[in-house]
Formats: structure tokens, sequence, C-alpha cells
């Protein structure tokens, strides 16, 4: 599923992948994933590859977890080298939506970071339709959303983006 065209951006919102449980002497911020996430990155990136669904750009937190579910994905997609953003990971959804802003002209951006902050942003900017309709219940880890908005983006972003397809892991 290419960009339906030149006037359309198409944003990929990307939780990380399933991470470990935090141990003495570890930091949220190095929690690696386990081996269900790393399962799970390459399983969501395998399924995006097959959709078509695939980016121009990826900004990712740099917590470990990001890092490791990027790197599963850029196995896949081939990507540039990712840019990192710290306030991916300590910002709340305002960092998201200034990197959405600032990205806007390229044909798509993947941002890939955590909850609270994906799922926030999803809800903000998806349309309602049967392919949101799964996140009610949460935003899965490795969960990809992929949603068209129209250039130039509106000042205001609520609602602005018509779902293409929600990816998650085939096995969980």
């Amino acid at each position: 599923m290419p960009n339906s065209g030149a006037g359309t951006f198409r944003l990929y919102l990307v939780r990380h992948a399933h991470a470990a449980w935090g141990s003495p002497g570890v930091s949220d911020f190095d929690r690696p994933l386990d081996d269900a996430g790393r399962h799970e990155a390459r399983d969501i990136a395998e399924q995006a590859m097959l959709a078509g669904l695939a980016p121009d750009f990826i900004v990712s937190s740099p917590a470990q977890r990001c890092r490791q579910t990027t790197s599963a994905l850029l196995e896949v997609f081939r990507a540039v080298q990712p840019l990192e953003d710290l306030a991916l990971y300590s910002g709340g959804p305002d960092a998201y939506f200034a990197h959405i802003r600032q990205h806007a002209e390229r044909g798509s951006l993947m941002l890939v970071g955590h909850n609270p902050m994906i799922e926030a942003v999803a809800h903000h900017i998806a349309r309602a339709s049967d392919i949101v309709a799964p996140l009610a219940a949460g935003y899965p880890t490795a969960g990809m959303l992929a949603l068209d908005i129209a250039r130039p983006l509106p000042e205001k972003l609520a609602q602005a983006g018509e779902p293409v397809a929600l990816v998650t892991p085939s096995f969980t």
C-alpha cells in the first residue's frame, strides 16, 4: 500500500516490541527486548513489508527496547539510518507531534516510541474506523498503525489521519 498520492503524508506509529521486566541494576531506559519482543519486531516488519507498508524515514526513542525494535525493522525495511530523539522517551505526545510536523514533507515517517504517548497520538490523529477499533483495548507491543494525512498538514491534527492498516504480531 504505497502512499495514496503526492498530497498525502504516510505516518507509521510503532510501539516498541515486548521488553524484559525491570531487574536490579538495569534502568528503565536500558531495558532490552525479551525473546518474544525480538520475534514481535521481526514479525511486524515482515508483515508490513508484504503489505507494502515501508517508511522513508524513522525517528526512534533511544531507549534500548526502541533501538532494538528499530534495528529489527531496519533488517527488513533497509531504510536510512534512523534519527534518535530522547524526547520520544522523556517527553509527552507533543514531542511526537513536533516530529510529525517537522517531517511532513517526506513521503512517510515512522515514529518508534512508548506508551502512553504512542497510544495518545494514535487516538488523537486517527479517524474512527474498523482498523483502529482494536486499539480501544490498548496499543499492543510491536503494534504499528499506518495513517494517511493530507498535505499541507492541518493546523490541528485531531482526527486528521485516515487509518490505512494496523499491523500487530501474528502470534500473540
